[in-house]
């Protein structure tokens, strides 16, 4: 029986699972001490649900209790030894009681069966059993009990029925049954003699539960969905199929949620696994058709045909080792008559790891052949896969030709298939412009999907050997793909060598160089130089190929915005289709739509954006991932913002496209800390710095809060001056408006008033420069906070509930309170934005204000309830009690009582328990 997928030498991977199971081990263990249950319980399931894991625990408790147990562990072959399972229980007995009659009769079964040998070793066996005061006779995998030891044990288990020993036994139930006599549980249950437990496959929140204590991580719906499918409850799959993507690479862990780079990366699986060792020493055709089946059984009726000729033997032969892994558990019967699918289907990933490179190969020839001689039907993926793997086994031409436009078709929707599509085409096609072709999908589809290596290589290929046989518009695509593979590889030096000369000597017109070489200054964030670039060379671009003269109208448009020229940025907004592109087709209207409405929200105006998109009839959920974050943090939908962030910063997705790596990465930032989650909002401001250094200077308003609430309030303010000489280092203008307003507060709460006045002539100059919402505000708040305007503090508090963004509205009202300029009352308003956006800290630290303003405070259960639920949070962070003091604005030893009551109420006895409570979300 396959039950058993784990490896003893593999710390990932343990030999025993029990998770979920406390309830079943506790009914086991409590009708086995139970003078009234039947002296039978079986323990029935599936292979690989986890009988033995909790036949053991089952053990362990009776151990505890103090209660005798004995094991027996039956094989496979044990079905054919006559009075295997008698003989070996006869001689546990005796090793433990020196029956000598028993150990005669014992031996005799064990060797050469008598005729009276069944009913001598009955009768000793239950006189034995009969005179002990109390057993557990523990029997795992009992289905393989020999039909001579049934016949024995049967009776006596009925004579023993109210006696002081019990059975415990694991059974399997399908789809061969536990015997071939007619004894199943349900005839042992009817006639009084057991009781069965069934064991069933995890459900998915079981599955949940496993996931996040296994990786510290809660894992993605995809993820989920893939293990679902996958390994269809059984736990001991599921931790294999983790072992071997985190092996494999292709499991991504952010901000304690886990991630699939791709759902259909296959997971890098050890030929050694148990489970398929057991296949291995079946012994006949098992293993090899094993082996086989695992590639062409998605062939469906004709996979037993392919199948024989595989492996060489007759199809006698092949049916019967099929039926032999069907009563195996390894698989079942599919859709149609002839169709076969595995039960567990990570165990044919698992099973196509010991096939070696020619078995692979002849097995992809013969799944191809069939299909394209209308002999089998697959899917596109299958062939796809299978054309891969047998290379030139089959006609090349075919081959790459269906690869090449597989490939093309998959780019978008599954780069990691269609990279590996592409790449095989291309060592497939012979012919240079059919390979070119191949190159471009292929440096395309890996600059996509964040491969940065392969995009370079692919791109550079083209460029530097084919760029006579590609159009300007194909060669300015591989000369961006390059820059942006080099970006995205923090490849600095090559990028560097772009800007400072090499340039030059890139392929194509003037116009190509001048484009290509203002990517790669951006990259290295020099924005000013490439702005200064583009106008000093207009000529030059403006005159090329449309592609060329539209990207750098974009360009232009884009970087002086950033730079504080936003006339031509506020003309392209106004009529977006004064654009050379814009009536070649709708993916260009795209492109440009989506980077003006990613500008506008780096500029804090995620309303305009909306409208923008909406305007033109381009749905907001169709905007590229990072997109929607910077829109959804910015416009308070923070759960799906905080959802996509995750999955985008695992995953890299916003690597490589300037600057919305760094707008992401700032607006989780923000999220976090609000929540209280301080070390997490380090970790992804640290992550922006270090992956994708690029316009930094927006992230020190987020930085600066975090070290405002732990109390570091002269470092939160050098964090603020250094973000404004790094953007006036820069010549960047966008961000500077928050940046500025940040100043003031700093010096009014150092007591420079000048200071902080001088603070309020630079953010209206930045709003006058701007023009935007958001600078208007800024500039109010300064000018109001600086001046002592009441008047100016109401505007602000008008125009940022006009502007309907929530966190900006509470923290609008939060300044003007504090500052003594509005009426304490609208602190209600902001608590309630702050509850709406789950804003734990915010609210904390707002509730001091309003202690301090001697404002009605909110209902004191459901204070306690929020504190609770923050002081559990910052715990999780990592805090000292000395930071958490500091944090929440309490004493010391208020916050030792209330960590005090915390761990009582909640039977947690460590801060990592409570943690990894808090983590798999436990917390009562």
């Amino acid at each position: 029986m396959v039950n058993n997928w784990h490896s003893e030498a593999d710390p990932d991977r343990p030999a025993r699972v029990l998770f979920g199971r406390d309830a079943t081990v506790t009914r086991v263990v409590d009708l086995a001490t139970s003078p009234d249950a039947a002296p039978l319980i079986l323990l029935t399931g599936p292979a690989g649900v986890g009988r033995s894991a909790v036949l053991d625990a089952v053990d362990e408790e009776l151990t505890a209790r103090g209660l005798p147990t004995l094991t027996l562990r039956l094989a496979r072959n044990e079905r054919d030894r006559p009075y295997s399972l008698a003989s070996r229980l006869g001689a546990e007995l005796d090793a433990r009681d020196r029956a000598t009659a028993l150990r005669s009769t014992a031996k005799a079964a064990a060797a050469v069966p008598r005729p009276d040998t069944g009913r001598r070793l009955a009768a000793e066996l239950r006189s034995a059993l009969a005179t002990r005061d109390k057993l557990t006779v523990l029997v795992d995998d009992a289905h393989w009990t020999d039909p001579d030891s049934r016949a024995v044990l049967l009776p006596m288990i009925r004579h023993l029925a109210g006696g002081p020993v019990t059975f415990v036994c694991t059974v399997r139930l399908a789809p061969a049954g536990p015997a071939g006599d007619g004894v199943t549980p349900d005839r042992l249950r009817a006639a009084g003699l057991a009781e069965v437990v069934p064991l069933r496959p995890l459900r998915e929140a079981e599955v949940r539960a496993l996931v996040t204590r296994r990786l510290q991580a809660e894992p993605s719906p995809a993820l989920l969905a893939y293990l679902r499918r996958e390994c269809r409850g059984r736990p001991t799959a599921v931790l294999t199929a983790l072992a071997g993507h985190r092996r494999g690479g292709s499991l991504c862990v952010f901000d304690r949620h886990a991630y699939l780079t791709s759902p259909h990366w296959p997971p890098a699986l050890p030929a050694d696994l148990p489970s398929v060792e057991y296949l291995r020493r079946l012994g006949g055709w098992v293993w090899p058709v094993a082996k086989a089946v695992a590639v062409l059984h998605p062939l469906g009726a004709a996979a037993t045909g392919l199948i024989t000729e595989a492996v060489g033997a007759d199809e006698t032969a092949v049916r019967k080792a099929l039926d032999e892994l069907y009563a195996e558990e390894v698989l079942r019967h599919g859709p149609g008559p002839g169709h076969w699918r595995f039960r567990v289907p990570l165990l044919a990933s698992a099973l196509t790891t010991c096939l070696g490179p020619y078995e692979r190969r002849r097995l992809a020839q013969l799944a191809v052949t069939a299909i394209w001689s209308g002999v089998a039907v697959a899917d596109d993926r299958y062939l796809a896969e299978q054309l891969v793997t047998a290379g030139r086994f089959v006609d090349p031409g075919r081959a790459s030709a269906e690869l090449l436009a597989k490939g093309s078709a998959a780019m978008l929707a599954d780069g990691y298939s269609a990279e590996r599509w592409l790449r095989a085409a291309i060592d497939l096609i012979t012919e240079p412009e059919q390979r070119v072709q191949a190159l471009l999908a292929h440096a395309s589809t890996c600059c996509i999907h964040l491969r940065y290596a392969e995009a370079m290589e692919s791109a550079w290929t083209v460029l530097s050997a084919h760029a006579d046989l590609v159009t300007p518009e194909e060669l300015l695509e591989m000369e961006l793909v390059y820059v942006c593979a080099l970006g995205g590889m923090g490849d600095t030096a090559a990028l560097t060598e772009i800007c400072d000369g090499g340039w030059r000597s890139l392929p194509g017109g003037e116009g190509h160089r001048i484009v290509t070489r203002c990517v790669a200054l951006c990259h290295m964030d020099r924005w000013r130089e490439a702005d200064d670039h583009l106008a000093a060379r207009r000529d030059g671009w403006s005159a090329d190929n449309v592609v060329v003269a539209a990207l750098g109208q974009l360009m232009h448009e884009c970087f002086g915005a950033y730079l504080g020229r936003t006339r031509a940025f506020e003309r392209a907004v106004a009529d977006p289709s004064r654009y050379p592109l814009w009536t070649e087709g709708a993916r260009h209207r795209f492109e440009r739509l989506s980077q003006l409405a990613r500008v506008l929200t780096a500029f804090g105006e995620p309303g305009r954006a909306e409208r923008l998109l909406t305007d033109h009839h381009l749905l907001i959920g169709y905007r590229p991932v990072p997109d929607r974050v910077v829109a959804d943090g910015q416009a308070g939908r923070w759960d799906p913002a905080l959802q996509l962030a995750r999955a985008s910063l695992a995953t890299g997705l916003s690597v490589g496209d300037l600057p919305v790596h760094t707008q992401v990465c700032r607006e989780t930032s923000v999220i976090l800390g609000a929540r209280g989650q301080l070390a997490r909002a380090r970790e992804v401001i640290e992550r922006a710095r270090t992956v994708q250094p690029v316009m930094l200077h927006v992230l020190a308003v987020p930085e600066s809060y975090l070290d405002q609430s732990l109390g570091a309030a002269d470092r939160a303010g050098r964090i603020v001056a250094d973000g404004l000489a790094l953007a006036a280092e820069r010549g960047l203008v966008v961000g500077t408006d928050e940046l500025w307003l940040a100043m003031a507060l700093t010096e009014l709460a150092a007591g420079d008033t000048a200071a902080a006045r001088r603070c309020v002539d630079e953010v209206s100059r930045v709003a006058e420069l701007l023009g935007t919402g958001r600078a208007r505000l800024c500039r109010l708040l300064a000018t109001a906070v600086a001046h002592h305007d009441r008047a100016r503090a109401a505007e602000a508090v008008r125009l940022a509930r006009r502007r309907g963004l929530p966190l900006e509205q509470a923290d609008t009202i939060g300044t003007v309170v504090r500052h003594g300029l509005a009426d304490a009352a609208l602190l209600h308003e902001a608590y309630a934005l702050y509850g709406e956006l789950d804003a734990l800290l915010r609210r904390a630290q707002l509730r001091n204000l309003m202690r301090e303003h001697e404002v009605i405070m909110p209902r004191h259960s459901s204070v306690v309830a929020e504190n609770e639920r923050l002081l559990a949070t910052l715990v999780t962070e990592g805090l000292t009690n000395r930071e958490l003091a500091v944090v929440l604005g309490a004493s010391e030893k208020s916050v030792e009582g209330r960590l005090g009551r915390l761990f009582k109420r909640t039977g947690y006895r460590s801060r990592v328990e409570l943690a990894s409570a808090i983590l798999a979300g436990e917390l009562p």
